[in-house]
């Protein structure tokens, strides 16, 4: 009697496990989400083939999704994703010059061109091109800057209180510029891990110290 009770408890808890378990490779598979990326490189740029890559935050490694070929001019990737993920894109197995979004669901497009670029069509890439966007008007304000100054050094012309001037203003733009990628990068986001892979070497000792 004792050996069918502790049978039946046994046939019972294994049951649970396993109702248990199904569940949770429900869930596992519902947070699946799918993607589509299509890249437009510009006939200058083009290449054989491209490989989408994503950087696992618990590694921080690498991994591959896939390879692609060029069908007139676009190369195209479709996949699942349960979070939003670093991503970049190397062109001919070259590790040299990656183009970095951020893989989330939804159909994201690149379009790559000379002396341009833009990504599109998920929240999270919209913010990134805010933050570049950003980022380069400042960047131009201080060449602007020292355009002014160069110009003035040159013909002779410059001021002492114009040279002080000048200076505490790409001063202050590179301090916006820093704090603004500080600010960005302690959010936690894809967006500000993107962020701390390309601009990081960029900041300064005062600067860097502030990162989470």
């Amino acid at each position: 009697m004792m050996k069918k009770i502790l049978l039946t408890i046994g046939l019972f808890t294994a049951l649970c496990l396993s109702i248990l378990m199904t569940g949770c490779d429900s869930r596992q598979a519902d947070s699946l989400k799918d993607y589509t990326v299509t890249c437009k490189l510009d006939d200058k740029l083009m290449r054989d083939s491209a490989t989408l890559l994503v950087l696992e935050p618990e590694y921080h490694k690498l991994r591959v999704c896939a390879t692609a070929h060029p069908e007139q001019g676009v190369f195209s990737f479709k996949g699942q994703i349960d979070a939003p993920r670093v991503a970049l894109i190397r062109w001919d197995n070259d590790s040299t010059r990656p183009f970095y979004f951020v893989l989330e669901a939804g159909h994201i497009q690149l379009s790559i061109s000379p002396g341009s670029w833009s990504v599109s069509g998920s929240p999270l890439n919209v913010e990134y091109m805010k933050y570049i966007k950003q980022r380069n008007n400042i960047m131009n304000a201080r060449v602007a800057t020292w355009q002014e100054y160069l110009k003035a050094a040159s013909g002779s012309s410059l001021k002492r209180e114009d040279e002080l001037r000048l200076v505490q203003q790409d001063s202050l733009l590179n301090d916006s510029l820093q704090r603004f990628t500080v600010q960005r990068i302690n959010r936690g986001d894809a967006v500000g891990r993107i962020i701390r892979e390309r601009f990081t070497g960029q900041l300064d000792k005062e600067h860097a110290r502030l990162l989470k």
